[in-house]
């Protein structure tokens, strides 16, 4: 495998990739987005091809790890990588060797009633940025995912030992996205991380113990945005540690 481009190592810089804008004098900062995570990597996709900006051959999907092969350059400072997952969505650090356990790969979730998908658009509601009079709703009733102009990406229960599960839901309003914990029934928000300049709906990486280090990691993942953070479930409240950020806007 040849040596991979400086550009790819580090990955492209928010601020010329599409980062959310710096807030106008005098107003509150916005939440900024944590650096690239050092040695990992985020994988785009765009018409069809994988482009990866940063980490080394191991790939991760949804729904499994395996190698990529990289090619020439693509969007954000990338590079083309083929092979893998499908839908792959990060890059392991190059020194995290392959393995077969299934507690390293990411696991299909279980299915969630509609009522505890519900309730969890309200706290995914109540993490993001209010609402304002632009911003798109859709019927309650009918699509209780889009209450108040919110898109839910997914939610993905995570069973613990020594306590009840909690789920991991993602969801974006108006390029504001958040990557939240909430109780088992989805009536609390026991942490949350907010993910400015997020557009596009984001999903949850099923969470697992991606590099062998016996914590597990989960990522918020979109069309223009990837956000890793590593599940401390070991907590007496559980929380979210973000380890790192990429973003490639279409």
């Amino acid at each position: 495998m040849r040596p991979l481009p400086a550009a790819f190592t580090l990955s492209c810089a928010l601020a010329a990739c599409g980062g959310a804008p710096p807030a106008p004098a005098g107003s509150a900062a916005a939440p900024a987005l944590p650096a690239p995570a050092p040695g990992w990597g985020a994988v785009f996709h765009r018409e069809g091809a994988a482009v990866q900006l940063g980490g080394g051959p191991l790939l991760v999907g949804p729904r499994g790890v395996g190698p990529g092969t990289p090619g020439g350059n693509g969007a954000c400072g990338g590079i083309l990588v083929s092979g893998g997952p499908a839908h792959a969505v990060l890059a392991l650090p190059a020194a995290v060797q392959a393995s077969d356990d299934p507690a390293r790969q990411p696991q299909r979730p279980f299915a969630n009633p509609a009522a505890v998908v519900e309730a969890a658009a309200w706290r995914i509601d109540e993490a993001l940025p209010a609402a304002d009079r632009f911003s798109p709703q859709g019927p309650e009733q009918s699509q209780p995912a889009r209450q108040r102009g919110v898109e839910l990406g997914s939610v993905v229960k995570v069973r613990r030992y020594g306590g009840p599960p909690v789920l991991v839901a993602s969801g974006v309003r108006d390029c504001n996205g958040v990557l939240a914990i909430l109780d088992d029934q989805a009536k609390t928000r026991l942490d949350a991380l907010p993910i400015p300049g997020a557009c596009a709906v984001g999903r949850v990486l099923p969470p697992a113990d991606l590099d062998g280090d016996g914590a597990l990691e989960t990522a918020f993942f979109s069309e223009d945005t990837v956000l890793l953070a590593r599940l401390d479930l070991n907590a007496a409240a559980p929380k979210l540690l973000p380890l790192g950020a990429w973003q490639c806007p279409r």
